[in-house]
């Protein structure tokens, strides 16, 4: 028998309290079909393999309760330090959602990153890249979002390859509608400051399988006022990414702007087409800005050589962008082109075809990049080139 919580729901289209609507649904029964449900989640399951269908008393929602009368929830898809994300059914049109929960308080402090996210989310509603929101609200113990169901991250999609890497023409349209997801962001007046392959998702459906969608909007800092005037620059910025990818700027505790979304960019880019950052391995800061350094050097005997021709000048275009300069997305889109080939962006990706792109396009030859690079499984005298 499920249950049902008395939870505080704000529409994410009209912003205003859904109140009214527990009178509606009070007492309704489930439209969903309840022989369907196995089948559904079967289906969850190949999306989330790591799909848990039984949680423990430490879970912030049990499985088996519906929420608002309206969300059954059916299966935690994941979990960190920020809270927790829920595979449900709406059980008034069968749709599949995710439910993005945190706990009202942590370590005794009252923890406010949901309700940015949900302000965010809500002002960017509309733009294709952006996951659509459903509905968001609170209760005495929580902060949750009900948003859009997506695919496993990019990251672990890369993961799951044989070569652990992506194909050139996948790559190329990954990196040109995440510059247009980002654009999307910034002409918001957003800078996201978290980009990185795990916050690039895809759609399910057959209409967004092929659209890249970004998530996770917990660290997102307004760098233009309201009326689209740039705030100024904060002598000293506190450290806010992860360090793999941020810029070096963030590094220097520079403020960061558009350009540094891009930077970050640039190295998810590099770790799909090549398999890992030269600096994956290093654990003190200081080092990993060394590091990245020295991959902003010249092309030809960085780590970026791995890379194409084409990838190399955007990975130039990108670091030579100054703080507080406004890129252009389109020129930037236009240098990956060559990458692209004659793909469109609705032809099938790397995954959907066995990573047949990734294992065809890998050579291997001797090079010295050993000692930046220490992967777990390769020859210490041979390192692979993307062709």
């Amino acid at each position: 028998m499920t249950k049902k919580t008395g939870i505080n729901i704000q529409s994410a289209e009209l912003g205003e309290d859904t109140k009214d609507e527990k009178t509606k649904t009070a007492g309704a029964r489930p439209q969903v079909p309840w022989n369907s449900e196995p089948r559904k989640l079967a289906i969850c399951s190949k999306l989330f393999p790591k799909i848990k269908r039984t949680v423990s008393g430490q879970t912030l929602i049990p499985l088996e309760e519906v929420m608002r009368d309206r969300w059954l929830v059916k299966g935690l898809i994941g979990h960190g330090g920020y809270g927790e994300i829920y595979y449900a059914v709406d059980i008034r049109t069968a749709d599949e959602v995710a439910i993005k929960v945190e706990p009202k308080k942590r370590k005794g402090r009252t923890v406010k990153r949901m309700i940015l996210e949900q302000k965010v989310l809500l002002r960017l509603q509309g733009r294709p890249h952006i996951p659509k929101m459903i509905a968001s609200g609170h209760d005495n113990r929580i902060n949750f979002i009900v948003m859009q169901l997506l695919s496993i991250n990019i990251g672990d999609l890369k993961k799951a390859s044989p070569v652990k890497r992506l194909g050139r023409s996948t790559v190329g349209r990954i990196m040109q509608q995440a510059i247009a997801a980002l654009r999307d962001i910034h002409l918001g007046g957003y800078i996201h400051r978290d980009v990185k392959p795990a916050n690039m998702c895809f759609g399910i459906t057959p209409q967004s399988r092929h659209i890249l969608v970004i998530v996770d909007f917990g660290l997102v800092r307004r760098f233009k006022n309201l009326d689209g005037t740039t705030r100024p620059l904060r002598p000293r910025a506190g450290f806010r990414g992860t360090v793999r990818y941020v810029s070096i700027r963030v590094h220097d505790r520079i403020d960061q702007c558009p350009a540094d979304d891009l930077v970050s960019l640039v190295y998810s880019g590099l770790e799909l087409l090549v398999g890992d950052l030269p600096w994956k391995y290093i654990v003190k800061g200081e080092d990993v800005k060394q590091a990245k350094l020295e991959l902003q050097g010249d092309p030809q005997t960085s780590f970026l050589s791995l890379t194409c021709d084409s990838y190399q000048e955007f990975a130039r275009a990108v670091f030579s962008l100054n703080t507080g300069e406004e890129p252009n997305y389109a020129a930037l889109q236009a240098l990956l082109t060559e990458m692209v080939g004659d793909r469109k962006m609705s032809d099938p990706y790397d995954w959907e075809m066995n990573y047949r792109e990734a294992i065809e396009g890998v050579r291997v030859y001797p090079f010295g990049f050993e000692q930046k690079c220490k992967p777990r499984h390769r020859s210490s005298e041979m390192i692979e080139e993307i062709v």
